[in-house]
């Protein structure tokens, strides 16, 4: 039996398209009642993510996180500190 060489999130990944994936967020971001920052902050957010060198394809490849489900929590904060 062989192996992949990525990390079992990236095989999740792969399988699953940009649709998928919104889709998947957008129904936890649901389960966030009281927790989500303006839209506006939100972006703001993500304008920065967008410029970070951890930023690959919407994850956060310090903290493993879809860089769109972070921004979008009041409880969450960068992990490198780029935003507050």
């Amino acid at each position: 039996m062989s192996r992949s060489t990525n990390c079992i999130r990236c095989d999740l990944l792969e399988g699953l398209d940009r649709q998928d994936t919104k889709a998947l967020i957008d129904e936890q971001l649901s389960l966030e009642v009281g927790n989500l920052v303006e839209p506006s902050v939100r972006d703001q957010r993500l304008e920065i993510c967008q410029t970070c060198p951890f930023f690959q394809n919407g994850l956060c490849t310090k903290c493993g996180c879809y860089t769109r489900f972070r921004a979008s929590l009041k409880n969450k904060s960068c992990p490198v500190g780029k935003w507050v």
